[in-house]
C-alpha cells in the first residue's frame, strides 16, 4: 500500500476543541458525543495542548481527582507533536512509536489542525513501519 499523506487521512475530520478552563468532565462528554479519542485545547485560537484518554486515566482517575472539578488545561499534554499535512503517514507512526503516544496533531495548510491516531493506519502501513525499523536496527548492529 502506498504511503498516504496526512492531509488525506484528516480530510473531512471533525475535531473537539475546548478551552483550558473547561472541566475534564465537560471535555470527555464532548469527546464521547463526537466519537473521538482526543480533544485539542485551544486558547484564543492557539493550540495549547491535547487531552486524551491516557491523560484522563493517568492525571485524573489514578490521582483520585474529580473530573467535574479539574480544568482540562491542568491535565492536558502541553506542546503536542505536530506534523505538516504534507508529511507521510509513516512519519506520524514513527513519531508515535518513538514517543510512546497514540495521537499526532496535523497542521492543515489552510490553517487549523487535524489529528491522526494509530487507528488511522491499516496493518499494511504499520507493517511497512515495522520493516523499516527492523532495517534500521540491523544497520545499527552492523556499525
Amino acid at each position: 500500500m502506498p504511503q498516504r499523506k496526512l492531509r488525506d487521512i484528516i480530510a473531512g475530520q471533525q475535531l473537539v476543541h475546548v478551552d483550558p478552563s473547561d472541566t475534564v468532565a465537560e471535555t470527555v462528554k464532548r469527546m464521547q458525543a463526537a466519537h473521538v479519542g482526543c480533544a485539542l485545547i485551544m486558547d484564543e485560537g492557539a493550540l495549547k495542548g491535547i487531552f486524551t484518554g491516557s491523560n484522563l486515566l493517568n492525571r485524573v482517575i489514578n490521582e483520585g481527582r474529580n473530573p467535574h472539578d479539574v480544568p482540562v488545561g491542568e491535565v492536558m499534554t502541553m506542546g503536542p507533536v505536530c506534523l505538516s499535512c504534507s508529511d507521510l503517514g509513516f512519519e506520524a507512526v514513527r513519531r508515535m512509536r518513538e514517543h510512546g503516544f497514540r495521537h499526532v496533531v496535523v497542521n492543515r495548510a489552510e490553517g487549523g489542525h487535524g489529528v491522526v491516531s494509530v487507528r488511522d493506519f491499516p496493518g499494511e502501513e504499520l507493517d511497512g513501519f515495522e520493516e523499516e525499523l527492523a532495517f534500521e536496527e540491523k544497520l545499527w548492529e552492523e556499525m
